[in-house]
């Protein structure tokens, strides 16, 4: 397999930036990255929306020094809207995409303009917002028309595939941060657009470690620790201000919150710090000792355990964390109660031999093949390409960076 179509339905790939507070803007550059880099032998297409045409040459070149992708939209212009939404299956035709990699941000109900119907009258055609027009129709027409296969990549319960009942070309496999099983309510073809329901297996593959892609291996015990607990958490939707209440605010006067939060609690309490942008948040992680993590969904995994283990923070779990014990961390990390939490905390505050054993133990959950795509490779691509088996880059030669002289400019 050697041409692979890659896109974030319903939001733009960020390739040049420091990443929002939010987060998700990391995880799609980081994985296309992770895998282009250690597949030289492949040809990845952004058939998404990215800002990869207004990178220069140098930029290019440093983040994909093999020259082996290929953004599908560049600086083309279209005369015609329906040319733009029709423009990835005419992609299709002239580069024969044999595999697909989606991810999803967040994607309206209806990505078809012109051809669903309404729901509560069915004479009538549903609207579709530009928004969704720009980074959303074009390659779910793409998907349901060419029909090429393809594996989703879930980091985010909230956003799959099931978002759109147009979407009714489903992936051969949801890449997630838990294992169930979701469904897909979706019409069955532009022709007959009654209802159905499909079923989605997603797996646990791990998809948390795109964090550490491209970032140097640490060593945990090399950080200089001054701040004692801090907490990066998102208020959410339901909100999760009660739980960080009842685990972290009631029994910590000093701890410093960051992330987005509109609680009206909130509004006068100073250890609320707002939000930071992921890469500025990393020095301070590398300053902290201890945090506590919430999901997002009941269960769910997400990058957040990894992002402090790698800043050398202990990561204590709210018991709806990781339920199904994917991380394996040690047991003591997942307290039964807030008191449990505390009392732990402190245990480790006055037995700094402990301390430090736990840390060597957190090292160990630090693969390198985290940090140099392998991993992401291995998990992405051998979960649709038989007997993948990741490639000696000793073997490919890194693309030239063209170094333009005066000369050339005035030529």
């Amino acid at each position: 397999m050697k041409r692979i179509a890659f896109a974030k339905i319903g939001k733009s790939i960020k390739f040049d930036s420091a990443f929002s507070p939010i987060g998700g803007d990391n995880e799609a550059p980081a994985i296309l990255r992770a895998l282009a880099n250690n597949n030289p032998d492949i040809t990845f297409y952004l058939v998404g929306r990215s800002d990869f045409n207004k990178l220069d040459e140098t930029k290019i070149h440093k983040l994909f020094p093999y020259n082996n992708v290929i953004d599908c939209w560049g600086k083309t212009k279209f005369l015609r809207e329906e040319d733009r939404w029709n423009h990835i299956i005419q992609c299709q035709k002239k580069y024969d995409f044999e595999y697909g990699i989606m991810m999803f941000g967040q994607v309206g109900t209806v990505t078809i303009p012109g051809r669903i119907e309404q729901v509560k009258d069915r004479s009538l055609i549903a609207s579709v917002i530009d928004m969704t027009k720009n980074y959303s129709s074009p390659i779910t027409m793409w998907l349901n028309e060419c029909k090429v296969p393809y594996v989703e990549i879930q980091n985010d319960p909230r956003y799959h595939c099931n978002q759109s009942r147009d979407l009714f070309h489903l992936p051969e496999v949801t890449l997630s941060q838990y294992d169930y099983t979701f469904e897909a309510n979706h019409i069955k073809s532009y022709e007959d657009q009654d209802r159905m329901t499909t079923n989605v297996k997603a797996v646990y593959a791990g998809m948390e470690m795109g964090f550490c892609f491209d970032r140097p291996y640490p060593n945990l015990k090399d950080y200089n620790k001054t701040i004692k607990t801090l907490v990066v958490l998102n208020e959410g939707s339901p909100s999760r201000y009660d739980f960080l209440k009842e685990w972290i605010l009631d029994y910590n006067n000093d701890v410093e919150i960051y992330g987005k939060w509109e609680h009206q609690d909130v509004l006068s309490d100073k250890r609320f710090c707002g939000s930071l942008k992921l890469e500025e948040l990393q020095p301070m992680l590398q300053k902290t000792k201890y945090t506590f993590i919430i999901p997002i969904a009941k269960g769910w995994v997400t990058s957040k355990y990894i992002e402090m283990i790698h800043n050398g923070v202990i990561p204590f779990f709210h018991p709806t964390y990781d339920e199904q014990n994917h991380t394996k961390v040690n047991d003591f990390l997942r307290p039964k109660s807030p008191k449990d939490l505390n009392d732990r905390i402190e245990f480790l505050e006055s037995n700094p031999d402990q301390y430090n054993k736990l840390l060597e133990k957190l090292q160990s959950l630090l693969k390198t093949e985290y940090y140099d795509g392998r991993f992401m490779s291995n998990q992405i691509l051998g979960s649709f390409i038989d007997s993948y088996k990741l490639p000696d880059l000793n073997s490919f030669k890194k693309a030239d960076l063209k170094n333009n002289s005066l000369e050339d400019f005035f030529s």
